[in-house]
């Protein structure tokens, strides 16, 4: 009998595992979208984040877990970068991202982007479909930012 449950419960996992797996395979890929929101990096100075985005969803090569990553650009030709980890939580049709994003500052004194704040990505995964919002560190007209996107590729 004690056999029998591990049998069982053997099974179960696996199938689980297996079930799993093509909700987690319809994530990876290239998404692009939009995004509305601004915020104020210091005065005079309004960048746009997620203005337009491009990323691509892909497997760690370090961690069992998908990132997120890719790029942002405004109209005034501001842009950063952002990356996130598609989070263990969520349904079959559901996966959320958390990350940050980043500025770079065409004043700054060096060539590497400075954090900019957070952000939370819904990944709709029937649909190829994704929605989110975006905090910032600085002076923002809006409490929140949001883009909007769906999978291309």
């Amino acid at each position: 009998m004690r056999n029998n449950k591990k049998l069982i419960l053997t099974v179960l996992a696996a199938t689980l595992l297996l079930g799993a797996t093509p909700a987690f395979a319809q994530l990876i890929g290239t998404w692009t979208g939009e995004g509305k929101g601004n915020c104020h990096p210091y005065p005079g100075v309004v960048i746009y984040p997620w203005q337009q985005w491009k990323g691509e969803v892909f497997e760690s090569p370090d961690e069992d877990v998908l990132l997120f990553v890719g790029e942002w650009f405004d109209a005034n030709g501001s842009h950063g970068t952002f990356t996130g980890k598609i989070l263990p939580i969520g349904t079959q049709e559901l996966a959320i991202c958390k990350g940050v994003w980043t500025w770079f500052d065409p004043s700054g004194d060096t060539n590497q982007p400075v954090y900019g704040g957070d952000f939370l990505m819904n990944f709709y995964r029937k649909e190829g479909y994704c929605k989110g919002t975006w905090s910032s560190i600085w002076l923002s007209s809006s409490q929140k930012g949001t883009m909007e996107g769906k999978k291309v590729e």
